[in-house]
């Protein structure tokens, strides 16, 4: 079973967005916690701007590539070529420029595949999405990005950021199954129909960072909150 969120031609208000949400859910028979709050509306909303999105996609490129490869030596002296160690935070700052990678920091910045994947979306640089019980597939999007030493000036022109209305659907979905699945961690209980718990997790982290939730920059601390 996949959990998808199908393209409204018009714009919701947040209690059209929730109710949206919980419909979608309940017809997968996923739990759901009516006592969340609505999130914000379009116009309290400000999205990241497309220079943002791409440092953002490119520093998530970096990492969960030389995560993948296991050499960070790659990725950090590409980026070091084209001054773009500023787009890391800080703990992809301490992964690439570690000597000696940990397991753990291997796992962890494998695992960002999926908020890069998202990212990805919101950018327009892939057409259609969702939630499923395997990693997401980036091949179609890796053809965008830097091979070798060239800038990423193909990637630069791919972007096209999707609307705020679409974005902030899949923001309010996101929150919803991500108490749920929260919930049945918490509870001992298999994740719902099947999904990923990491990419649910890193999904709504690049949801939020994108809506600039509680105004916070620092990729580091995006609140995934339910």
């Amino acid at each position: 079973m996949t959990i998808d969120r199908a393209d409204c031609i018009l714009s919701m208000n947040p209690e059209q967005r929730k109710e949206a949400s919980e419909l979608q859910l309940h017809k997968r028979g996923i739990r759901i916690n009516v006592q969340l709050h609505v999130i914000e509306s379009d116009d309290e909303v400000t999205l990241r701007s497309k220079d943002d999105v791409l440092r953002r996609l490119i520093a998530l490129w970096a990492v969960t590539g030389a995560a993948q490869v296991r050499d960070v030596s790659r990725f950090r002296a590409y980026l070091l070529a084209h001054e773009m160690t500023s787009y890391l935070s800080a703990q992809e700052q301490a992964f690439l420029f570690c000597a000696d990678p940990t397991e753990q920091q291997y796992q962890q910045f494998s695992h960002r595949q999926e908020a890069f994947y998202f990212l990805a979306w919101c950018a327009g640089l892939t057409d259609k999405i969702a939630v499923l019980a395997t990693p997401s597939n980036l091949k179609n999007i890796m053809k965008l990005f830097p091979l070798e030493t060239e800038a990423p000036e193909k990637l630069s022109a791919a972007l096209r950021l999707r609307s705020k209305s679409l974005i902030l659907d899949w923001s309010d979905l996101l929150y919803r199954l991500h108490w749920e699945v929260r919930h049945s961690q918490l509870t001992g209980r298999p994740c719902p129909a099947s999904v990923n718990a990491e990419t649910v997790r890193e999904w709504h982290q690049g949801a939020n960072w994108v809506c600039q939730y509680e105004e916070e920059d620092d990729w580091d601390q995006v609140s995934t909150e339910t």
